[in-house]
């Protein structure tokens, strides 16, 4: 159903969003871009560094080869060694117009390991692929795909998550499970700004079968017209990083399943997996309640699309992909090792049986007492800025437009529990799991700095008094542009503010 409120049924029109499904559409566009400079006898591939599309100013965590070596196929393919920032993306600190002022932070993301050293999801760095297309296009994001991709194939219902009219019935409502019952999702919490070419696309069951055709034709409309030479997109999808053990694991099939299936690799928004003497090209896409498979193989040329509107949570290596796996023995002509009831009770009977209670947050007692030595405003330049207050003598902590809470079970004197608003929790639970509070650095009477750990993403974020997010903004006044200034450095590189001081005092001497 794509509305069970008004009992609206799911139609061949009907928009759904396809989460990071949609990734291989943000590497489609790159692409098309490439061959449009083939064809003008340009140097742009696959192989351009993000510093010959952004310039010599652009930097890309600390680490000066990270910067100046990452290239298109680096982010395209999740091995630019660079940490992730999911949290950032559902606080929704980055309105989409700030999109160029995250982009000039990103020399204060973390490192994850080594540039080209190993495979490691990161969604922000599709973010940064599509604002690398702006920069090559000269237009916003959507724009482009627009005109380069949707409108030659055809597709007209497309839209960003963004930007989706809940109110039509053609757009299908996302559905969660709330204490028992089923119930609409608050779309506030589906908004990806920035982080959109990562998986902000919506259309119609019909507009995805024109790019299903598009997949299978490697890069040409039904019309046949080319967009991106077929070299070009078998680059897409041939093998650009192993994938680690564990996540081999968990997209593989091994005895005693009937029907092997082994993933092994990454390409440029797919996977790569051999299942039944055949080579599949697929990604899912999991946006709270929004989920979505697509599952190709180029050279028998089939394609399979599975997108549903809930119910949150949603995991797909349980719900979606075992009907992929269905549908893709239909398409095969052989008999399907699953069925009507297997594919309900899947993983079983072939492995044990998977318990989802509903996620909870396991917190016990709300902190009541002293606040003053916590209250105040936390700040990071690239992680934004954390108010936390005084409620009745309990602390409320926010950060973003959504992420809200009041902090609960204090240990160690410093550390807590956040115990986020239910109307948060019940979209964004199941991705935070729990999410501990760290005070520290006590001075003048109150602590200074503040950590915050979503265990659920393993991703830790720093934030400290008196280090002001808005420094870049453009509504920032410039009355007090010396004190943003030596906040910035401070944060940026103190040994570099210390020695300016140093040689302004000299020559003063």
């Amino acid at each position: 159903m794509a509305d069970l409120d008004e009992n609206t049924p799911m139609t061949e029109n009907t928009l759904t969003c396809i989460g990071s499904a949609a990734k291989a559409f943000t590497s489609a566009l790159l692409a098309g871009f490439i061959a449009e400079d083939k064809k003008k006898r340009g140097t742009l591939s696959w192989k351009t560094t993000l510093r010959e599309i952004f310039g010599e100013e652009f930097r890309l965590t600390s680490d000066p080869v990270v910067s100046s070596h990452t290239t298109l196929e680096d982010i395209l393919s999740h091995r630019s060694g660079v940490g992730s920032a999911d949290a950032l993306l559902m606080a929704q600190v980055y309105p989409e117009k700030y999109r160029d002022v995250l982009r000039r932070r990103l020399i204060l993301l973390p490192k994850k390991g080594q540039i080209r050293g190993q495979f490691s999801y990161n969604n922000l760095m599709y973010g940064l692929a599509g604002m690398a297309a702006e920069a090559i296009g000269g237009k916003p994001y959507f724009e482009l795909m627009r005109e380069k991709l949707l409108e030659p194939l055809n597709i007209t219902t497309a839209v960003l998550v963004d930007n989706l009219d809940y109110s039509q019935p053609l757009t299908s409502k996302p559905h969660q499970m709330i204490k028992g019952s089923v119930k609409r999702s608050d779309p506030r919490f589906y908004r990806l700004g920035p982080f959109s070419p990562a998986g902000g696309l919506c259309l119609s069951p019909t507009d995805l079968t024109k790019w299903l055709y598009f997949v299978n034709t490697l890069g040409t409309t039904p019309s046949k017209k080319r967009l991106v030479s077929s070299f070009d997109f078998m680059e897409m999808t041939s093998s650009k990083v192993a994938l680690d053990f564990l996540t081999q694991l968990g997209f593989s099939l091994f005895d005693p399943y009937p029907q092997p299936s082994y993933t092994a690799w990454y390409g440029m928004g797919w996977f790569g997996r051999f299942y039944r003497g055949s080579v599949d090209f697929f990604h899912g896409g999991s946006m709270f309640s929004y989920n979505s498979v697509v599952v190709m193989d180029t050279i028998k040329q089939t394609g399979i699309a599975v997108t549903v509107n809930g119910l949150n949570p949603t995991i797909l290596q349980l719900d979606l992909y075992p009907l992929a796996y269905y549908l893709k023995d239909l398409l095969l002509d052989k008999t399907p090792w699953l069925n009507k009831t297997t594919i309900c009770s899947y993983p079983e009977p072939w492995g044990n049986p998977f318990f989802r209670p509903p996620p909870t947050q396991n917190v016990e007692e709300k902190y009541v007492g002293e606040t003053g030595e916590f209250v105040g405003v936390f700040g990071h330049t690239l992680y934004g800025e954390v108010l936390v207050t005084d409620n009745n003598q309990s602390i409320d902590l926010k950060w973003g437009e959504v992420m809200k809470g009041t902090l609960y079970d204090r240990t160690n004197l410093l550390s807590f529990r956040l115990r986020v608003d239910d109307d948060v929790f019940s979209v964004l639970g199941s991705e935070i799991g729990d999410i501990k509070v760290v005070f520290n650095q006590f001075y003048s009477g109150q602590y200074n700095n503040l950590d915050i750990t979503f265990q659920g993403m393993m991703e830790k974020y720093n934030f400290s008094r008196d280090v002001e997010f808005n420094f870049f903004l453009p509504s920032q006044s410039t009355s007090s542009s010396t004190a943003r200034l030596i906040s910035f450095m401070t944060e940026f590189c103190p040994f570099v503010l210390i020695m300016s001081i140093l040689v302004n005092l000299f020559n003063r001497l």
